[in-house]
């Protein structure tokens, strides 16, 4: 397992991008044992803190940086379309894929929820409550780091990807309704 510095900037599977603030021993109430800990500030979430032992079972990882998002949106068009009818089925796959910890997989649901909305529109239907949920879900964690690797604001970001999204909108809802 990699270790950090204090000053690495780091991705926590649940808290995002995040500083490493403080490395230290500190012992588990009523254990006596010591152990290493990393004490994480996220940086999207300001004045709050999180303690992680070093040799974590949370999955942490190094940011990616602008280069291999770049890659990311040139590939976007590549990445697959997940199908699944069922709802239920459909909410785990998504479950599944997000808990990947991996930027194509959140890249692939996104992409998904984003052209299943847009079939659902087209088709005079209401957008699905567990579609929003997802789609606010995977990409809080996809566009937060894109923006802190790429130097700008979510906002951009989002508008960027959904905007290479729209380049082919009408020719995937077509092929989705078929």
């Amino acid at each position: 397992m990699k270790q950090y510095d204090v000053g690495d900037y780091i991705v926590h599977e649940s808290a995002g991008v995040c500083q490493v603030v403080e490395i230290s021993e500190q012992a588990l109430q009523g254990r006596g044992s010591e152990k290493l800990y990393y004490s994480l500030e996220p940086v999207f979430s300001k004045g709050t803190r999180i303690t992680t032992p070093v040799d974590t079972k949370i999955r942490i990882r190094d940011v990616l940086d602008k280069e291999e998002f770049e890659q990311l949106l040139d590939r976007l068009d590549s990445l697959p379309i997940l199908y699944e009818e069922n709802t239920r089925a459909r909410s785990e796959m998504f479950k599944e894929e997000i808990a990947k910890f991996d930027i194509d997989a959140l890249a692939s649901v996104l992409k998904t929820v984003y052209y299943r909305r847009q079939m659902r529109i087209a088709q005079g239907k209401k957008v699905m409550a567990t579609d929003d949920k997802v789609m606010q879900l995977a990409s809080r964690k996809m566009f937060e780091e894109m923006a802190f690797s790429m130097d700008c604001t979510t906002e951009e970001i989002e508008e960027r990807f959904i905007g290479k999204l729209r380049e082919k909108e009408d020719e995937i809802v077509e092929q989705m309704m078929a």
